[in-house]
């Protein structure tokens, strides 16, 4: 992770305009220096790209391998093919996309077509979160690549179509909806926000289906849920107590077009300048200091978000290989723990040691009418951890997977 220095800056939130009198207004307390948010990390969070693909000889081979097994997932959460190196589920992405494929790292949508028809991309791939911020962009792309490639496909070009670039920071003090809701600029545009009693949890500035999407939400909260995303904490350097807040702008193709942004090459270099854009041009926090929104003051905690734009582009690169299997362990230790509680309670057991074995058998018992290697494939893929430990021999059955000699 780079290690992102927080600027020296000014903490008073007032200025005076031109003509010398400060304008009179109702302002909320000012940050102070312990307020300033502490940047964590920064990076594309969620990336969505239209592949277009050219497809070998065995295309049709393929299709018939993927149909069987989109037929056998029907009412699963998947089946494994090539020795459950990925999952084809059950559904695709309509209406162009038949077949919806999963890897650990990332969900494939594949169409009909052998090859790509004018404009229109015969291929569709989603990163995990995960795999963006553990192989960066470019390493992420070029795992997808490798795979097709596996499947004796080839990616003639790959378009971005949805972006999220995002930055978390450690702020103690939280956020509160009043105040995002009198220092943002522009004020007209449309926001809606999630609250838990008096606490906010995520506030949107801009509706989802528009092009550009801000959200600032409670990003430790969300790690903690469920207990899949406790590698954010690896990512942070900062203990699970600590209160990480994000900055995230969803950016979609129509937005990224007018950036000319049309590769992820193009991405790659650009995404300095387009945070530059988001946290400069199309939204900002300020001070209550002149009737003009224009031209109030940006406030010290929105200028550090501002200083993060130095941090995208080529000259980040997150080498370290995220690993989350302890800490997500820890998690389902938990749980178990205390469904042991309720099971001995039920079952009236009056000690663990008693209770133990007996759960013990039971979920034996449950596992020998369930497939449980088939169940943890499916798990495994689907939390990002293939059960393939990469000696195996691959599946000769798929086209492009069988073993050389």
């Amino acid at each position: 992770m780079n290690d992102i220095a927080s600027p020296a800056l000014p903490i008073d939130d007032t200025a005076t305009p031109a003509g010398g009198e400060a304008v009179s207004v109702t302002r909320l307390a000012p940050f102070t220096n312990r307020d300033l948010p502490t940047p964590l990390a920064c990076g594309v969070d969620t990336l969505d790209l239209g592949l277009y693909i050219e497809w070998g000889s065995r295309w049709d081979d393929l299709s018939e391998i993927l149909d069987d097994a989109k037929e056998e997932a029907k009412g699963t959460p998947g089946a494994p093919v090539a020795d459950g190196t990925f999952l084809v589920l059950p559904g695709g992405k309509q209406p162009c996309y038949r077949w919806h494929l999963q890897w650990p790292e990332f969900h494939l949508y594949l169409g009909r077509s052998a090859e790509p028809h004018g404009n229109t991309p015969n291929g569709y791939v989603s990163l995990n979160a995960k795999t963006l911020w553990s192989l960066g962009v470019p390493g992420a792309v070029a795992l997808v690549t490798n795979w097709i490639e596996r499947l004796e496909g080839k990616v003639l070009s790959a378009k971005p179509s949805r972006c999220d670039l995002a930055a978390d920071f450690r702020l103690p003090a939280g956020l509160s909806l009043p105040f995002l809701l009198a220092h943002r600029v522009p004020q007209h545009v449309t926001h809606s926000h999630i609250m838990t009693g008096e606490s906010l949890e995520t506030f949107y500035h801009g509706a989802k289906k528009t092009p550009v999407q801000l959200r600032i939400y409670d990003k430790a909260k969300e790690v903690l849920q469920g207990g899949t995303k406790l590698w954010f904490y690896d990512l942070w350097n900062v203990e699970p107590e600590a209160c990480v807040w994000r900055i995230e702008f969803q950016i979609r193709r129509e937005r990224l077009k007018e950036f000319s942004i049309h590769t992820v090459e193009d991405l790659v270099e650009k995404s300095g300048g387009l945070w530059r854009y988001l946290t400069e041009d199309w939204f900002s926090l300020r001070a209550q200091d002149d009737s003009n929104t224009s031209r109030r003051t940006v406030l010290p905690w929105w200028q550090v978000v501002q200083a993060c734009a130095e941090q995208f582009g080529p000259s980040m690169k997150l080498t370290r290989t995220l690993d989350s299997a302890s800490a997500d362990s820890a998690w389902y230790v938990n749980h178990i723990a205390g469904c042991t509680v309720g099971f001995a309670a039920r079952e009236q057991l009056k000690s663990l040691d008693e209770a133990l074995p007996v759960l013990v058998e039971r979920v034996r018992a449950y596992f020998e009418r369930n497939d449980f290697r088939r169940k943890l494939t499916v798990k495994s893929i689907q939390l990002g951890y293939p059960v393939s430990s990469g000696t195996a021999e691959p599946d000769a059955s798929v086209p492009g997977m069988e073993s050389e000699a």
